[in-house]
């Protein structure tokens, strides 16, 4: 009898946990089971991501007079920026820095009443197809490729966009999962509203590391291509940061930080480069022209449009 008495009250404690379990994870698995398989979304995003950047870099034909290429530059570039990135964080913001911090702060104390508003929104198909391309687990790969498909390219500006872009996925990504820790805020689905704040509580919805990814990689093309195609890079970006809102994964203010944070990654390292650039004496600007080149490959035959 006292043996049954000490196991048996560990049955109901068991079944009681895992009750409570099931009740807190019934949110997000509703959400998943309601998702369709997203492999060819995946495939998707990642071939529209390389053929926006490549039509868009390629729209502004190579300047003539470039100087060799130096493949090397790119390491130095890490190394020195490693190195400036503590002094970057801790130095005076800037103005437009300011005003976004502020803007946060501001959306956050709207984001109970805009954050249900917009989940309405959820079951339309074209969030999930944009949400991939907030996707690192995806878009780290597509950033690699990017970048060395850039190196068989005669053009400095289509490759240190690249390397910027792929550079800037990382320091950024780092910067916001660091927050995501410290914050510690609830997601929506989990239904403890928008004010549930626990530093190191293991919640990540704060900030919104999808929106630091799209960001973060598409950023820099706008510094360096002044083109619409590279404007719409941006676009996409905002509706994957949108529609991290709209499927209940992150609050408004969540995704406006992130944002944030991988743009203003990208437009310092994108200045950096550029600085770094131009003191070695390497042409930014393009001349007229058009050509038609092939593009051939295992699993690609196309063609490229010089403008």
């Amino acid at each position: 009898m006292s043996i049954g008495s000490l196991v048996e009250p560990k049955i109901p404690n068991d079944n009681m946990a895992r009750r409570t379990r099931t009740q807190e994870l019934a949110p997000l698995q509703a959400g998943l089971a309601e998702r369709p398989e997203s492999v060819g979304s995946r495939v998707l995003c990642r071939a529209v991501v390389l053929v926006l950047i490549v039509c868009a870099t390629r729209f502004a034909a190579p300047a003539a007079g470039q100087s060799a290429d130096d493949p090397l530059r790119f390491g130095a570039w890490l190394v020195q920026d490693a190195r400036s990135l503590p002094a970057a964080l801790v130095r005076r913001p800037s103005t437009l820095f300011g005003a976004g911090l502020i803007g946060v702060g501001l959306v956050s104390y709207r984001d109970a009443e805009w954050g249900p508003s917009m989940q309405k929104w959820h079951r339309r198909e074209a969030w999930r197809v944009v949400e991939e391309f907030g996707d690192a687990n995806a878009m780290r790969p597509a950033a690699i490729m990017i970048f060395v498909g850039s190196l068989f390219q005669n053009d400095h500006r289509v490759q240190d966009a690249a390397f910027t872009g792929l550079e800037s996925l990382i320091l950024a990504n780092l910067l916001t999962n660091g927050l995501k820790a410290v914050a510690g805020r609830s997601r929506p689905w989990q239904e403890n509203g928008a004010d549930d704040w626990e530093p190191f509580g293991g919640n990540t919805s704060f900030p919104s590391g999808h929106a630091t990814t799209a960001f973060a990689l598409m950023t820099p093309w706008i510094m360096y291509f002044d083109h619409p195609l590279a404007w719409v890079s941006i676009g996409i970006a905002t509706a994957t940061s949108l529609s991290r809102v709209t499927l209940r994964y992150h609050w408004p203010s969540d995704v406006l930080a992130g944002a944030m944070i991988g743009a203003s990654v990208s437009i310092w390292l994108s200045r950096r480069h550029q600085r770094s650039t131009n003191q070695t004496g390497l042409a930014t600007r393009t001349g007229d022209r058009m050509q038609v080149d092939p593009i051939m490959g295992p699993s690609l035959v196309g063609m490229r449009l010089t403008f």
